[in-house]
């Protein structure tokens, strides 16, 4: 999830490369583990729709709210009260984990975090969502989908809770971690002394003992097959077909094949200069 590629002796975070603002765990992280946050590298973004640009952004905040407002009208407003209410509701669930709340389902956890609102958001689109609250087509076309395209490579036909996460951290509200956000990760397990074990999981088995519940689980390594007992085994994979190849043994009901397909995500990192003339700046230095 935070995996890093080398290009041209530089190390790139090819995905989860930033922290949305409200993600409380990895604030509490950063502060246990002494790290800090990155120094915020300036940028400015802008919308290409192939022939020319629909929206550059500018030093000046007030102008580019101006602009927004002169292209999109208030679409821009809407968009951000809907975000924040769904991300005011999404933030109870800190409240349920510190209280030691557990659901059955997802659909439970999400009923108890927003009602039906969140249920019906997993099953329509991030467009017709907004569309509803008045967001226009125009801004859905232009700027969200571009959004959602350079975030996750999705359209904007992705179900609306998921959209909602992925608009909420376009907004500016987000960090990173100096040194890279996988210093999170290695600090932990090595905060927690946790033992690693280097091999590929191969299917997972329910026990009884006195009583209680323990989990095998299978695994192939380097030095051929093997198996430990655990009181919790949380898994943290796609389990849809073709995906991960492992079983699941004695479990009653018995564990099915999730449904659907699984989406993968794809990231390219290039080494070499921009081609400036595409866009229309014959010299690369009047590039925005």
């Amino acid at each position: 999830r935070l995996a890093t590629v080398t290009v041209n002796k530089q190390q790139y975070e090819s995905r989860g490369a930033s922290i949305h603002a409200l993600s409380l765990h990895m604030q509490d992280f950063v502060k246990i583990l002494g790290l800090k946050h990155r120094r915020e590298v300036a940028g400015k973004s802008a919308i290409f729709s192939g022939e020319h640009f629909v929206l550059e952004e500018t030093d000046w905040y007030l102008l580019n709210l101006f602009r927004l407002w002169w292209h999109y009208g208030i679409s821009f407003l809407r968009l951000q009260m809907w975000v924040e209410e769904v991300m005011e509701k999404f933030m109870r669930i800190y409240k349920y984990q510190a209280h030691g709340y557990a659901f059955s389902s997802l659909e439970e956890l999400l009923r108890s975090l927003g009602g039906d609102t969140f249920v019906n958001m997993t099953q329509r689109s991030v467009a017709e969502s907004l569309l509803e609250v008045g967001v226009t087509q125009r801004f859905v076309d232009d700027v969200i989908a571009a959004v959602l395209r350079s975030s996750y490579g999705q359209s904007v036909l992705v179900p609306a809770f998921a959209g909602a996460m992925l608009l909420a951290g376009s907004q500016g509200s987000t960090w990173a971690v100096e040194g890279g956000n996988k210093l999170v990760c290695s600090g932990l397990l090595k905060l927690t002394k946790a033992n690693i074990i280097p091999a590929r999981v191969t299917g997972v088995s329910l026990h009884s003992s006195e009583g209680r519940a323990l989990y095998q689980v299978h695994y192939e390594g380097s030095e051929g097959q093997g198996s430990a007992f655990y009181d919790m085994v949380v898994v943290t994979t796609p389990l849809h077909p073709n995906r991960s190849n492992f079983t699941f043994e004695n479990f009653k009901p018995p564990i099915a094949d999730f449904p659907g397909a699984f989406q993968p995500s794809v990231t390219s990192v290039v080494h070499g200069y921009l081609n400036s003339s595409y866009f229309g700046f014959p010299d690369p230095q009047l590039f925005p």
